[in-house]
């Protein structure tokens, strides 16, 4: 797992690298609402990835004791 969190693919590196120059030119004021509306932008992301964990385990149960949809 280490792996896979400490990587990027060379287009997410210049992604990044994009974002990186523009955000040095950004005003304190401008860097920090973008800060703010990328935090609650994360807190959207792990709300989705729960929701979908939580659907994926449902189903997976479902699927090995037989419960049957519908």
């Amino acid at each position: 797992m280490d792996r896979l969190e400490n990587s990027l693919s060379i287009e997410q590196e210049l992604n990044h690298r994009i974002f990186s120059d523009r955000v040095k030119e950004l005003s304190r004021e401008d860097a920090q609402n973008l800060l703010i509306q990328m935090h609650k932008q994360m807190m959207y992301k792990d709300n989705l990835y729960k929701e979908l964990f939580l659907s994926q385990g449902k189903d997976l149960v479902d699927t090995l004791f037989g419960v049957k949809k519908g």
